[in-house]
């Protein structure tokens, strides 16, 4: 007689049925704040939170928060990483570039919205983390790179978007030098000596030329970006 697993216990059962039901409430709360594209609700949709944490974090990704991770870095919330897209205006035929890579999390997200996506972080246990979970999950169209986000190498060409999970008094040069044409970088800005919470969400827009359009999208919560390359260990 072929073998037949056991059927789910009730209380796994019971603990599927609240997750299921803790992510439709989840969505349902980002659509309550004016996130209404259904795109890109999809591609959050399509990446569940929870696969990108430790197991005691899996309660705590279904909410609304951002979440510690290793190496003294954030897994931003989700309505955070929704306003960052939505302004950004990511398109199917796009190329993005994202600095620090983090959990891999927000890269899963925007392989779902976009063509292409190169992912840089400084601490290389974060991106080989990263790397093996975009892998597992069979996301093909983002590479991981171990690199310093504030130094990034011409090699890796020009994009449509520039996400920066991080603050900087200004973009570094090579970032604004990989950003093509027509093209948009997202970066948080804080001054010298700022607390965290009085940092601010920008957009440069290349126009024609070196013609910077700058756009502010009010305060956010953000670490200063790490330059140079870190083990994590």
């Amino acid at each position: 007689m072929a073998y037949k697993p056991p059927f789910p216990s009730a209380a796994a059962q019971a603990s599927v049925e609240a997750r299921k039901l803790a992510a439709a409430q989840l969505l349902l709360r980002l659509r309550s704040k004016g996130f209404n594209d259904l795109s890109l609700l999809r591609a959050m949709e399509s990446a569940p939170r929870e696969n990108f944490v430790g197991p005691h974090q899996i309660e705590l990704a279904l909410r609304d928060i951002a979440l510690p991770l290793p190496c003294g870095q954030t897994i931003e919330s989700p309505s955070e990483l929704a306003l960052a897209l939505a302004a950004l205006g990511v398109a199917a035929h796009m190329r993005v570039l994202e600095v620090g890579t983090g959990s891999g999390w927000s890269a899963a997200v925007l392989s779902a919205l976009v063509d292409t996506v190169v992912s840089v972080e400084c601490f290389d246990v974060l991106a080989k983390s990263a790397r093996e979970r975009l892998e597992r999950l069979r996301i093909d169209n983002v590479a991981v790179i171990w690199a310093d986000g504030a130094d990034i190498s011409p090699e890796l060409g020009l994009f449509d978007r520039i996400v920066v999970h991080a603050a900087v008094e200004a973009p570094p040069p090579s970032l604004l030098g990989a950003l093509g044409e027509g093209g948009a970088l997202m970066a948080a800005r804080a001054g010298a000596g700022a607390a965290q919470d009085k940092t601010e969400r920008l957009i440069y827009r290349r126009g024609a030329g070196d013609r910077i359009e700058i756009v502010s999208l009010g305060p956010c919560r953000a670490q200063n970006l790490l330059q140079g390359l870190y083990s994590g260990r």
